[in-house]
């Protein structure tokens, strides 16, 4: 998949996600709030898979 269309996709999980947590734990919905937890998710996706791929097996599993 192109490298646009998987941040798009991860975008907008990212915003789906946070808009759906704050709703269940804060109560009220704030934007900015919501963009700042989506920014937070989406630099999680990224840093997780820069870990999955500097494990040099892909993540699939132990070695």
């Amino acid at each position: 998949m192109n490298r646009t269309v998987v941040f798009a996709i991860r975008l907008v999980a990212a915003v789906l996600f946070s808009l759906l947590a704050c709703r269940v734990y804060f109560g009220s919905v704030s934007p900015g709030r919501v963009m700042l937890f989506a920014a937070v998710l989406l630099g999680l996706a990224y840093v997780f898979e820069y870990a999955r791929k500097r494990n040099g097996n892909g993540g699939k599993g132990h070695a």
